[in-house]
C-alpha cells in the first residue's frame, strides 16, 4: 500500500497547465508542495510514454516527437507524433487521443505550446501546408472527450504562430512569417471570438506574455524599427512602448498579477522593467537567458558564472552555481530549481540536491507532485515519489 508522500503525490493541488506555466511564461511552479527540497532526494523514475509512429513528416513538420507536456487536474496532456493525447499519469493509460489537423485546410500541424483552462485544451500550432510561410492556427477541445470545439487562425490577416498564453478569459497568441509578416492577436478562451489583433511589418522573434493584465509583444515600422509594447488585454489599447530592438524572455506572475518583466534590451544587458509602465527597475549582471522567476527570484544563464539567482525586488545576484553544460531549460518548484540535464538545486543557496535522469531534456515540467520531461525525442519520462 502507498505511504502518505505516495498518496499526496497524486493529489491533483499543484497544476503545471501552459506549456511555461503561466502567461508570464515564468516556468515556476509556485503551489508545489509533494516536491520539495526535503523530498526532491526520494524521487524515482516511474514510467515512460512514448509516442505512437507516424508517417514521414510533411514539408519538415515534427514527427515521432513528444512536446509540450502539461500536468494538472490529476492528468497529463501532451502532443505525441501529430497527436493530442491525455493520459492518467498514475497509470501511463490513454484517456483519449485526437489527431490534430487544421480545421481550416486540413494540413497536419506542428505544435508551438499548449494550455488547459476552463475544461479545455487550447493549442497553438502551425500548419504544414507551406514550409516557408505556415499558417498559425489555435484550436480548442474539450479536456474532458478531446473533442474540438473551436479552430481559428491566428488573426484573419494570417501569420504564423510563433508564441501562445492563455489568461483569464483570453487566449494571446504572436506571430510572423514572410508573407503573413507579424502578428499580435487576442481571442476569447470560450468561443474563439476575436477580441482584436494587429498586423504589422515583419518582426523577428516572436513573442508574447501576459503580465498585470497586459499583452506585451513586439511592433515593426515599414522601416523594420522595432518597438516593444504593452497593450491593455481586454481592448487592445496601447499602454507604453519602447523603441528598439528589446528582446522579451518572461515575468515573474502572469495574469493579473506580477511585477517584473525581463528583457534584453538594446545594449544586450538583461534588465527588469515594470510590466505597468516599461520603466527599467534593474539590470542583471552577467545574466543571458532567464530560466525562471519564482516570487523572489530569477534564475538565469549567467556565462562563466554557470546558473545565477537574482532578487526579483533588487536586482542583486544572490549566488552562482556551476552545473556543468550550460542549461537551456529550467523549472522551479517546491524550492527546487530543476535543470535540463537532471540535477536538482537547491533555489536558496544553488547547492547541488540531487541528479534524476541522464541526457538533457528539451521539454521539463513539474506539476501535481510529478516530473514529466523529455530526453529521448519519442519518449516523456515521470518521475515522483513512489507509488505516485
Amino acid at each position: 500500500m502507498a505511504g502518505p508522500a505516495a498518496a499526496a503525490g497524486t493529489s491533483p493541488r499543484s497544476p503545471w497547465s501552459q506549456t511555461n506555466y503561466d502567461s508570464a511564461q515564468s516556468r515556476a511552479n509556485l503551489t508545489e508542495d509533494t516536491l520539495t527540497r526535503a523530498t526532491v532526494t526520494k524521487v524515482s523514475y516511474l514510467r515512460s510514454l512514448v509516442a505512437p509512429l507516424d508517417p514521414p513528416p510533411q514539408l519538415g513538420c515534427a514527427t515521432d516527437t513528444v512536446v509540450t507536456p502539461v500536468l494538472t487536474g490529476g492528468a497529463m496532456y501532451a502532443v505525441a507524433s501529430g497527436r493530442l493525447t491525455k493520459y492518467n499519469p498514475a497509470t501511463g493509460a490513454i484517456i483519449w487521443r485526437h489527431r490534430l489537423t487544421a480545421g481550416l485546410d486540413g494540413t497536419s500541424l506542428d505544435n508551438q505550446a499548449l494550455s488547459v483552462a476552463k475544461g479545455l485544451v487550447v493549442i497553438g500550432e502551425n500548419s504544414c501546408g507551406s514550409a516557408s510561410d505556415p499558417n498559425g492556427f489555435i484550436q480548442a477541445l474539450s479536456a474532458t472527450t478531446g473533442a474540438l470545439k473551436w479552430s481559428k487562425p491566428i488573426s484573419p490577416g494570417g501569420g504564423a504562430l510563433g508564441a501562445m498564453v492563455v489568461s483569464g478569459a483570453f487566449v494571446a497568441a504572436a506571430g510572423s512569417s514572410p508573407g503573413g509578416g507579424n502578428v499580435v492577436s487576442v481571442r476569447l478562451l470560450g468561443t474563439g471570438a476575436p477580441v482584436w489583433h494587429r498586423a504589422t511589418q515583419e518582426c523577428a522573434p516572436s513573442a508574447v506574455v501576459v503580465i498585470a493584465n497586459l499583452v506585451m509583444s513586439y511592433r515593426c515600422s515599414q522601416t523594420s524599427a522595432e518597438t516593444l509594447t504593452a497593450n491593455h488585454l481586454a481592448t487592445g489599447a496601447l499602454a507604453w512602448s519602447l523603441h528598439g530592438l528589446w528582446q522579451i524572455q518572461r515575468g515573474n506572475l502572469g495574469g493579473t498579477a506580477g511585477g517584473h518583466l525581463y528583457v534584453t534590451n538594446p545594449a544586450g544587458a538583461v534588465v527588469g522593467l515594470n510590466p505597468a509602465t516599461g520603466t527599467t527597475q534593474y539590470t542583471l549582471s552577467a545574466a543571458t537567458t532567464v530560466l525562471a522567476v519564482d516570487n523572489a527570484k530569477a534564475y538565469a544563464d549567467c556565462g562563466s558564472l554557470g546558473v545565477c539567482a537574482y532578487s526579483t525586488a533588487t536586482g542583486t545576484r544572490l549566488w552562482s552555481a556551476q552545473p556543468g553544460l550550460a542549461p537551456g531549460l529550467a523549472a522551479e518548484a517546491g524550492g527546487v530549481l530543476y535543470l535540463d540535464q537532471g540535477l536538482a538545486l537547491n533555489s536558496s543557496t544553488g547547492q547541488a540536491i540531487t541528479s534524476l535522469w541522464n541526457g538533457t531534456a528539451t521539454a521539463l515540467v513539474i506539476g501535481d507532485g510529478r516530473i514529466a520531461s523529455v530526453t529521448d525525442p519519442r519518449v516523456l519520462d515521470l518521475f515522483g515519489l513512489h507509488g505516485s
